[in-house]
């Protein structure tokens, strides 16, 4: 005899509804609409033959009889997930599309690359970039996103991966023909900035008790690598999160010029796919790099 069964989707729908004690939670976490998740309820209702909730102005809460139902689901769908993953080939090669920041993409994740690839062989990492103002524009092709600020996406997952702080750093020829000796020094040199971020050199100054004039010498570049091949170049400070350091410190082409003060940012956040393993897989290894702590003399 044929086992008749309730629509399948409208299942999931209901395990989330009732899980969250809410639609819009539920439609946020399936990546569907709240009336898209009122319809799928409806439907399996109308196949039960009988109301599963009752609406409150809060949420939504299981009657008695739907209690039972919902554990019964929620096992079913679980055994469900684990006899499939199961099944799945082990060997089975996975794209994983990750989008970040031109200068969050060289100077800090493709350093380290090589050690997620190790760690996991059969993941191939799609690499794209976008400016820090349009990386949350990406499309939905996108598994994590990558930046200096939290994020919000429906079905996805934010996480503080690192904390980060800005310092002025310098080529190690810069400083050795320029007295730096305080912080007010840095006034007379070219202070190399990135657009969208030109508070930043004025909010170190206070910081370090400095008034600073309306207009600061230097030039603007569009991204956070350019300051820091300009820097290298000679060309003048720039102001640089510790995150993108590590490199060019340990190749000698950078060196910091004062450890302090040091201005704190929000840090490093990735935003992942709620409901992808190697999404979160990839975003614990992200969270395990952490920082080299400072080495280097103060000048």
């Amino acid at each position: 005899m044929a086992i008749r069964l309730p629509p399948l989707k409208a299942l999931r729908v209901f395990e989330a509804a009732a899980r969250h004690g809410n639609f819009t939670l539920a439609a946020q976490e399936l990546n569907i609409t709240h009336s898209a998740v009122s319809q799928q309820i409806k439907l399996l209702e109308d196949f039960l033959g009988q109301a599963l909730f009752t609406r409150e102005a809060r949420g939504v809460v299981l009657l008695p009889h739907a209690k039972a139902y919902f554990v019964q689901v929620q096992d079913s769908l679980e055994r469900i997930a684990d006899a499939t993953s199961a099944l799945r080939a082990p060997d089975r090669r996975r794209s994983l599309n990750v989008c970040t920041t031109p200068s969050m993409a060289m100077k800090w994740l493709i350093p380290r690359l090589s050690d997620f690839q190790a760690m996991m062989p059969l993941a191939d990492v799609q690499l794209t970039t976008l400016g820090s103002a349009f990386i949350e524009q990406a499309d939905s092709s996108v598994d994590v996103l990558i930046r200096h600020s939290p994020m919000q996406r429906p079905g996805y997952t934010c996480v503080r991966c690192l904390p980060d702080y800005l310092v002025p750093v310098a080529s190690p020829r810069f400083m050795a023909r320029h007295a730096l000796g305080t912080a007010a020094d840095c006034l007379g040199h070219p202070l190399l900035q990135v657009a969208g971020e030109l508070t930043h050199w004025p909010r170190w100054f206070d910081l370090a008790g400095v008034r600073v004039p309306s207009q600061l010498p230097g030039p603007v570049f569009d991204h956070q690598f350019l300051c820091l091949q300009a820097a290298a170049n000679d060309l003048g400070l720039t102001l640089a999160p510790w995150s993108l350091l590590e490199e060019d410190l340990r190749a000698d082409r950078l060196r910091v010029v004062f450890t302090h003060p040091q201005l704190v940012t929000p840090g490093v956040y990735a935003l992942h796919r709620t409901d992808d393993g190697l999404s979160q897989s990839f975003v614990a290894w992200l969270g395990a790099q952490g920082h080299r702590p400072f080495t280097g003399p103060e000048a």
